[in-house]
């Protein structure tokens, strides 16, 4: 059923007035939406692998898992990072709104076949991918209907249909636990990859006709239409978040296809599984930092108290996150088997370490891509994860697979430490427009005019 939408009018305060943001609870609503179909989605994927590992050989379930981990990973490629570009500019794109969302959609398409295709064909896929002709076509269909996927999030963030998500994201990951029973007599890597992708394909076709139907004529018509960035502006901030995208998916979907390649798949068995439970903790960070750059860019009025909810959202992530995968990395890893557990509880604590620092970096991005200023954090963070990707592939041989997690640490935490002194000054310096005998920082201090929100009922988003 479709949320009641009802638009009403707000006016920016100016100078001397009360603030009444419009939508205040917005921030809050939308992470918390976000971060619950992350859990979801982790926990009914971790339940995936438990199932498989019962089931399927540690030898069998490498392989699937570096398949997965390989299509995520030029899935996350092929994207394009339009995530955070719809995030940025989708809530003030007014009728430009369809050709902004079908324009990105076809150009991740062509980059999903184009790297799908040329993955198999450089032959990087062999020993994990079949030779047969339908076993390529599910893998680079998967990438593509991956990328898709994975967009439609921030296409449903920044139209204000963040409650959708989790429900999206949900139906998906319980219909991949459903199928792999039913896909078990096929061989194992290909039954687990058809009953991963399946799903996804179907999902994300069916909420993107909702999405074009729906959701994006409604926007167009009601939400306000800001100035339109210049091209020069859209492109340096598109091309940043690509380089951030493909830096991002490079530490969170490489390090398994580098372990299969290093260690074998039994080994890249016992690394996958604490390494995605670490990537869904950085994903509940993401979740937080689109949903601030989302809220940030439809009412700057009330900048402080949007940065505030932000920083304590990051902090209810991190802090309890390093703690629970810090102490209890053996009894949840003990799931899938007792090797599991001895292999990888080390590597997961490790990887719950490092959240604290990723906490750091990720809230930098958000004041950077709020600011419209991407090239600085990028360049830091590309020397960190170039530091991280060395140091996982020469310590594989020498230490086995906790090398990532490892590295992992000292990267994050070398970054941070470069970018805290200026997350330091952002925080410091952000007022809300309505304060009296203050300067707002640039991407807060709009005119004050008349706006036309929405106000939706029935459900967060």
């Amino acid at each position: 059923m479709t949320a009641a939408v009802a638009p009403t009018t707000a006016v920016a305060p100016t100078a001397g007035t009360t603030a009444t943001a419009v939508r205040r609870p917005a921030l809050i609503r939308s992470a918390a939406a976000l971060m619950t179909s992350t859990v979801a989605s982790a926990g009914l994927g971790f339940l995936f692998w438990v199932v498989a590992a019962r089931w399927f050989a540690p030898e069998a379930v490498g392989r699937a898992s570096a398949a997965v981990s390989a299509m995520a990973l030029l899935a996350g490629l092929a994207q394009l990072n339009l995530i955070n570009l719809y995030a940025r500019f989708l809530p003030g794109a007014g009728r430009h709104t369809r050709r902004l969302v079908l324009g990105g959609y076809a150009a991740s398409t062509a980059m999903a076949v184009l790297l799908g295709t040329g993955f198999l064909a450089l032959g990087l896929g062999s020993g994990i991918i079949g030779p047969a002709p339908a076993q390529r076509l599910v893998f680079v269909a998967a990438v593509l209907a991956s990328a898709i996927f994975f967009i439609s999030d921030g296409v449903l963030t920044a139209l204000r249909r963040a409650g959708s998500v989790p429900v999206k994201n949900v139906i998906a990951s319980s219909a991949k636990l459903a199928l792999l029973p039913l896909l078990a007599g096929t061989a194992a890597g290909d039954g687990m990859l058809l009953a991963w992708t399946a799903p996804m394909l179907v999902t994300m076709l069916g909420v993107n006709w909702w999405v074009l139907r729906r959701l994006v004529p409604a926007h167009a018509r009601t939400a306000p239409a800001a100035p339109a960035p210049a091209r020069r502006e859209l492109l340096g901030f598109a091309s940043a978040e690509y380089v951030n995208g493909l830096l991002t998916n490079a530490v969170a979907f490489l390090p398994p296809v580098l372990v299969a390649g290093a260690l074998g798949a039994t080994a890249s068995a016992y690394f996958y599984i604490p390494w995605t439970i670490g990537v869904a903790g950085s994903t509940l960070l993401w979740n937080v930092v689109t949903s601030f750059v989302v809220t940030a860019a439809s009412d700057a009025s009330a900048a402080r108290a949007h940065v505030n909810r932000a920083f304590l959202l990051v902090a209810a992530v991190v802090v309890p996150g390093a703690a629970v995968l810090g102490t209890a990395a053996g009894p949840l890893l003990g799931l899938l088997g007792g090797e599991y557990a001895a292999e990888g509880a080390a590597t997961l604590r490790l990887v719950g370490l490092s959240l604290p620092f990723t906490g750091v970096i990720l809230l930098a991005c958000a004041f950077a891509m709020m600011e419209k200023r991407m090239w600085p954090v990028v360049g830091v963070q590309s020397a960190g994860i170039a530091a991280f990707l060395l140091l996982s592939w020469f310590g594989l041989p020498m230490v086995g697979i906790i090398a990532p997690a490892a590295a992992l640490c000292m990267a994050q935490a070398a970054v941070a430490v470069v970018l805290l002194p200026g997350l330091v000054r952002r925080y410091r310096a952000t007022t809300d427009v309505a304060d009296a005998g203050t300067v707002a920082p640039n991407w807060a201090a709009r005119p004050a005019r008349t706006e036309t929100a929405t106000t939706v009922t029935g459900g967060a988003g």
